[in-house]
């Protein structure tokens, strides 16, 4: 009877894990390109929360991928007061991107796209039941990648303001057993980061 209660709670996590991203630690030195966090599969929905700060105004992802690979990002903010008005943007840069200038330094021989919200009056809401947070999803877009070879993916706010965001790039939730067995690790910094109790 306990292994069968033990089955069907591991299960019942599993489902509600089905649309949760699975989070990635954001340590000192990802705000500049060199120091960027590794996505080893960037078909899997991972998600990076970023307090941008004066000290860290940016959080950078890198990923590797071939030419024609569809890649999708999205941008949201926490539910908080206080953020209701910030609009933070998300680029993605690479070879064979259009030339675009930035107020801060990119690799060099490479291009962008640029998604901005400035113009995003009614973000999409959207409640992630595992954690009980809500964020206000800015972005959410799909990019054909041009050339094989090196992308980061960047967000940021364009004045530097302080404040904070998450960016998450893939669709496929990967969870498994083992990953349950961190979660308690998983929910109390994500619930800190939307300043819930």
């Amino acid at each position: 009877m306990k292994i069968t209660v033990r089955v069907l709670t591991a299960l019942l996590i599993m489902s509600s894990l089905a649309v949760a991203h699975k989070p990635l630690s954001n340590p000192p030195g990802t705000s500049d390109f060199s120091g960027a966090i590794e996505i080893e599969e960037p078909d899997v929905s991972y998600v990076v929360y970023h307090e941008v700060t004066e000290e860290r105004p940016r959080v950078w992802l890198r990923l590797e991928a071939e030419a024609g690979y569809n890649l999708y990002v999205s941008l949201g903010v926490p539910v908080i007061d206080r953020l209701t008005d910030y609009h933070p943007a998300v680029a993605v840069i690479g070879p064979g991107l259009p030339d675009k200038e930035f107020d801060f330094q990119i690799p060099h021989d490479m291009g962008a796209v640029v998604f901005t919200t400035d113009d995003i009056d009614e973000p999409r809401f959207f409640h992630e039941p595992f954690t009980g947070t809500d964020s206000w999803i800015y972005v959410e877009e799909w990019l054909t990648l041009p050339e094989t070879g090196t992308y980061y993916v960047v967000a940021y706010h364009p004045e530097n303001t302080p404040g904070k965001l998450w960016v998450a790039p893939g669709t496929k939730e990967r969870w498994g057993i083992i990953d349950i067995f961190t979660l308690p690790s998983i929910i109390k910094p994500v619930r800190k980061f939307h300043e819930r109790r």
